[in-house]
């Protein structure tokens, strides 16, 4: 008997040395793992842009900034809503009265120092132009104002979380008394371990014949939550129990609670874990832990007990039930009164909060990750602020949704094949063309039904998207004559057979219809193929191949005929990049989804800087420009100003030979947006750029183009603008039933024909 005990107590001291160890060895692992960060983009508003000063509003309040007077010190996070009077006041400035209001407000990170010289406001018309954008004091007008960049998600290794890690001082003590109550009554008693509550449990479970209660003490709890793992064994009970009593040795009662309360599991939102108070009371509440009431923190230590089974969005009379219950508890230790118990208990659950682009913002941190592997940087750890607009990547995602939804319901044939269990899918880029940086990227309709990123990885036919390079490779040739090419130079549009290497090719126009002899921009903007064929041909396929690679395309071109109306596969973020040269009139923009990351130092690790360098003839790229401007206007394009987006904008539908994939990249001085839809089986689907893709384009672009100016393009110098008459178009045949009676175009000055 002697011998047994020796051996259990030397068994029992073995254990707890290689326990202490364990928990040491763990607890300085655990202790040094810095969460990855993802930031969206801050909200940004600009001059001459049309909001309303109640959503600026709702994005300041998103991000829990509180409201102040007009005449109030602000403080970061503060803002105001002042009346013309009030705001003329506030700026010291005089305003007209078409000017309505002004919101102002500081940034949460601005330093309280900086607080007098870092209030941003916008002032907002009648009619909802944001008219003056100040910023001061002394207020001096700028062109923009930004909110905070609000952070988007964050993960530990590849595991997706939300956690806002909150010191002891941020609990209101009526949340710590609530949870105490309902999980750990003698918290503050218990070395780790509380026999009373282990044979109250028992007791409680034999007597009902299931298991009603647990033992667990708030130090089990977070044994089991942060050193071990979920299996439930004797050996990792054993454990359980004496790692809770060497962490009471090693650290205090408010030391124990302020982890547990940051590392509880409290939910699930989407497919990132809510895990800690900090974080909870901004996804149930939308509040700060600090500003939570009885009703709130009650409500919280309800759901610790099983987030799932007390989900006040999805299990609202569960969760009411089990708030009860913990107001009972905290009034039967005296936290409480029997009044403010029945006010808490009246007060109605919190409502499910909208978290905007969840569907797809997934697909925007795939390519985040993407760049930086590419750039050899181990994402671990560091705050990443990436380019995401979070506003612009939800409208975006219910754009597409919408329209392939319609298709599917009212398509006789996309509906046929949805009902063999084809799903039509698509994808959307937006890139700003002054910075290089991408704001949306919509990689399908649903990131957890499909995670393959189309935006990034889907590599597809893109039919007459190529056609623009054929007339850019024009304008900066001659002809065979000589002359140099413009957008007026007159082209074949004819049936014709090209031989080539013991082949024949001969491509047809959509309906094979043709149209004579016609002028450059006319073929283009009706997509003509017999035309821009017959002219990739005569300026050289492998000078169309050079023009198109020097624009920002990176997949390989092969020199045959076809490869002039786009019978190659080509990324849609080379179509991006590519399109958005032609937006800054020749000038390659270096692309980039972060603008800026920190290591866990805080040290600047990557920082985007827009570097543009001239990569195509700014004259000749104005020109094509001006000629894609008729796509929109009265092209393949022209259902985007019938159906009302009538910022200037230029751009080309693509839809490929067989129908597989429709096409729209279209851009203005501010943006460039690329559509695709089209079957991921490669299936066709019979439909056009024009139908397929131009009624996404258009949807996204009413709600956030007009953010910017209705500015059309800035023309380079060497420049001159031309307007055709409707005499000169019909003398081009160029002339129509529903083409305009005026054409506006952009030629090199040096090339302007005679008469003009």
């Amino acid at each position: 008997m002697t011998l047994v005990i020796i051996c259990g107590l030397g068994i029992a001291g073995y254990s707890y040395f290689a326990l202490e160890k364990e928990l040491t060895a763990k607890l300085e692992s655990k202790k040094f793992i810095v969460p990855t960060e993802f930031y969206a983009a801050p909200p940004t508003f600009y001059s001459h842009s049309v909001i309303k000063i109640s959503d600026i509003e709702k994005q300041l309040l998103r991000q829990n900034y509180r409201r102040r007077d007009y005449d109030q010190r602000l403080l970061p996070g503060d803002y105001f809503i002042a009346n013309r009077e009030q705001c003329a006041s506030r700026l010291q400035v005089g305003l007209n009265e078409n000017q309505d209001g002004c919101i102002g407000w500081v940034t949460m990170e601005t330093p309280t120092r900086d607080v007098d010289s870092s209030i941003q406001v916008v002032v907002v018309q009648k009619d909802q132009l944001v008219s003056q954008i100040f910023k001061g004091a002394p207020f001096v007008e700028v062109p923009e104002a930004l909110a905070e960049a609000p952070l988007l998600a964050q993960y530990i290794g590849n595991e997706p979380l939300m956690q806002k890690t909150v010191t002891l001082s941020d609990v209101p003590p009526m949340c710590s008394n609530a949870i105490m109550s309902i999980e750990d009554a003698q918290f503050l008693e218990h070395g780790g371990v509380s026999i009373k509550g282990i044979f109250r449990a028992l007791v409680k479970n034999i007597t009902t014949g299931r298991k009603a209660q647990g033992g667990s003490t708030i130090t089990q709890q977070l044994v089991k939550n942060y050193f071990l793992t979920s299996e439930r064994t004797l050996k990792r009970k054993f454990n359980e129990f004496i790692m809770s009593i060497l962490l009471e040795s090693r650290f205090s009662k408010d030391e124990i609670l302020e982890t547990y309360l940051n590392v509880i599991y409290m939910g699930q939102n989407g497919a990132f874990q809510v895990r800690g108070y900090g974080s909870a009371a901004r996804y149930y509440f939308g509040k700060e832990l600090m500003d939570l009431n009885l009703s709130e923190c009650s409500l919280l230590a309800a759901i610790v007990n099983s987030p799932g089974l007390f989900n006040p969005f999805k299990k609202p009379v569960n969760a009411e039930r089990r708030r009860h219950l913990v107001l009972e508890k905290m009034k039967e230790f005296e936290y409480i009164t029997q009044a403010q118990a029945e006010e808490a208990d009246k007060t109605p659950l919190p409502s499910e909060p909208r978290t905007l682009a969840s569907e797809t913002a997934p697909y925007y941190l795939d390519a985040v990750r993407k760049q930086l592997q590419s750039q050899g940087l181990n994402p671990d750890g560091l705050k990443i602020y990436t380019a995401l607009d979070l506003e612009a990547q939800e409208v975006a995602q219910e754009s597409l949704r919408n329209h392939l939804d319609q298709l599917e319901k009212n398509n006789k044939y996309i509906s046929g094949l949805k009902a063999k269990g084809n799903s039509l899918e698509g994808s959307i880029l937006v890139g700003n063309n002054k910075t290089g940086l991408v704001s949306v990227v919509v990689g399908g309709r649903n990131y957890r039904m499909t995670q393959f990123n189309r935006a990034i990885d889907g590599h597809r036919q893109i039919g007459s998207i190529m056609k623009p390079f054929v007339y850019l490779t024009a304008l900066i040739n001659d002809t065979d004559e000589g002359a140099p090419y413009t957008p007026i130079t007159l082209l074949n549009d004819e049936k014709f057979t090209y031989k080539y290497e013991g082949q024949a090719w001969s491509p047809d126009n959509y309906g094979k219809k043709y149209f004579g002899t016609v002028p450059m921009f006319y073929a283009l903007k009706n997509s003509l193929n017999a035309a821009t064929a017959s002219l990739g041909i005569k300026v050289g396929l492998g000078n169309v191949i050079d023009i198109t690679h020097a624009a920002g395309v990176t997949s390989e071109l092969k020199s045959f005929p076809a490869m002039t109306l786009g019978a190659f596969e080509m990324y849609p973020r080379e179509v991006l990049q590519s399109y958005m040269t032609f937006a800054n009139m020749g000038k390659k923009q270096n692309m980039s989804f972060i603008r800026r990351a920190l290591n866990s130092d805080g040290q600047e690790v990557f920082i985007h800087q827009p570097s543009p360098e001239q990569a195509v003839d700014a004259a000749a790229t104005a020109s094509l420009v001006s000629m894609m401007k008729q796509t929109v206007l009265s092209g393949t394009a022209r259902s985007i100003t019938l159906n009302g987006f009538f910022n200037p904008a230029a751009g080309k539908t693509g839809t490929t030979s067989d129908n597989r994939d429709a096409w729209f990249s279209g851009f203005t001085p501010y943006l460039t947006t690329v559509v695709w839809v089209g079957y991921d089986n490669n299936l066709p689907h019979k439909l056009t750029g024009s139908n397929g893709a131009v009624p996404v384009w258009t949807q996204f672009m009413k709600k956030i183009g007009i953010r910017f100016p209705a500015d059309d393009f800035a023309w380079p110098e060497n420049t001159k603008k031309v307007l055709l008459d409707q005499k000169t178009l019909e003398g081009l045949n160029a002339f129509r039933e529903n083409d305009p009676s005026q054409v506006e175009l952009i030629f090199d000055e040096a090339k302007v024909p005679s008469g003009f």
